[in-house]
C-alpha cells in the first residue's frame, strides 16, 4: 500500500468512527453536533476494522457467554466476512505498543479540526501528557459527511462495518475492548513490542465449528 493511499484510508477510517459512535449533543449553542470519548476507543474500534478475523471471534464469544443471544445473524455475519476474504484483503495490520494494538492518530485528527470536521478537547497532566480526551463532530462536517462521504459506494463497507461493531460490541468502552484483545495470547498478547499483531484465521475457524457444526471456509 502507498504512503498516499494508506494515508487516505487511515483518515477514512477515524472519520468514519466519529462519525458513527458519537453520542448526540443536545442544546448546544456552537457548532458542535455530537461527541466522542475517548482516543482509547477509536484505536480499539479501528483495530476491529483493521483485522475482520479479530472481529469474528469477538462475535462468536458474544455467542458463547450468551446463550439467549440470536446467533442466526452471527453466523451469517462471519461466512460473509471468510466469503468475501476479508481477513486476507481487508486486513491492515497495526503494531503492539505498551497497551496493545496502536498506531498514533494525532495528524488525522489535525487534518480533521483543519478542515473543520471536528473540534477537539483534552486535559492535560503535569508531565504534559494529555487525557480525556473528546472530540467533537461539527455541524459543517456531519453535513459533509452524510452528504457526500456516505454517498460513495467503495465508502459504504465503512460506514455498514462501524454499524455491525456497534450494534454487537457498542455496549464495552474503550478500555474494555482492549481488554478482550489481550485475551489472544500467542497473537496479540504476547507478541513483542513494536511487532505486527497477529491474525486469528484458525482460531475462528475452530470457533465457528464449535459453535454452528459447519466447516468455515
Amino acid at each position: 500500500m502507498t504512503d498516499y493511499l494508506k494515508k487516505f484510508r487511515d483518515r477514512l477510517r477515524i472519520t468514519v468512527i466519529l462519525y458513527s459512535f458519537s453520542e448526540a449533543i443536545e442544546n448546544d449553542t456552537t457548532e458542535r453536533v455530537a461527541e466522542f470519548r475517548t482516543e482509547v476507543k477509536i484505536q480499539a474500534i479501528d483495530f476491529l476494522l483493521r483485522y475482520p478475523d479479530f472481529l469474528s471471534r469477538e462475535l462468536i464469544d458474544l455467542l458463547e457467554n450468551n446463550p439467549q443471544k440470536e446467533d442466526t445473524e452471527i453466523k451469517t455475519i462471519v461466512k460473509e466476512i471468510f466469503t468475501n476474504q476479508e481477513p486476507e484483503v481487508r486486513v491492515e495490520e497495526m503494531e503492539k505498543f505498551f497497551h496493545g494494538a496502536y498506531e498514533s492518530i494525532d495528524d488525522i485528527i489535525a487534518f480533521l479540526i483543519s478542515i473543520n470536521f471536528i473540534e477537539y478537547e483534552s486535559k492535560k497532566r503535569r508531565d504534559g501528557k494529555e487525557y480525556d480526551k473528546i472530540y467533537y463532530l461539527t455541524k459543517f462536517g456531519k453535513e459533509k459527511i452524510e452528504n457526500n462521504l456516505k454517498n460513495i459506494p467503495s465508502v459504504e463497507w465503512y460506514f455498514n462495518r462501524c454499524a455491525l461493531i456497534k450494534k454487537h460490541l457498542g455496549q464495552f468502552n474503550g478500555s474494555e475492548l482492549k481488554k478482550r484483545q489481550y485475551r489472544y495470547v500467542d497473537e496479540y498478547a504476547d507478541i513483542p513490542y513494536k511487532n505486527k499483531i497477529k491474525q486469528l484465521h484458525e482460531k475462528v475457524k475452530t470457533a465457528f465449528e464449535a459453535r454452528f457444526k459447519e466447516e468455515l471456509i
